[in-house]
């Protein structure tokens, strides 16, 4: 989670750099502004699930993990409501989903080994 967490930061900031190019399409940039609002949003949200795994609530920690799934998934995907738009956060995307499968799968194996999901 620690790993999301960076990413998601470091993203974050990524999307802010390119926000500065004042020669973005406008539909780039609109683009660009919901994935800075989702990445935003998911920040404080991973920080909730690292706590709640540490404190081995791990239904609290599944359920914050999937909400910060979603936003590389639902930022990813408005770029590919225009046709011939390259994204260019696929792989920090990619890597973020890829990160938090991970984290999810943990704490899933945590749940089946016994511990409780409270």
């Amino acid at each position: 989670m620690n790993l999301i967490l960076h990413n998601i930061t470091s993203t974050r900031q990524h999307i802010k750099h390119l926000l500065k190019n004042t020669k973005l399409d406008k539909f780039l940039r609109a683009s660009l502004e919901v994935c800075l609002e989702l990445y935003s949003d998911a920040i404080p949200d991973i920080k909730k699930a690292l706590r709640s795994y540490k404190a081995k609530q791990y239904r609290d920690a599944n359920k914050r993990v999937t909400g910060v799934y979603d936003a590389p998934v639902t930022c990813e995907d408005g770029f590919h409501e225009r046709e011939g738009l390259v994204s260019p956060l696929t792989k920090r995307n990619n890597d973020a989903v890829q990160l938090s499968a991970i984290a999810l799968s943990i704490i899933h194996m945590l749940g089946s080994l016994g511990f409780k999901l409270i």
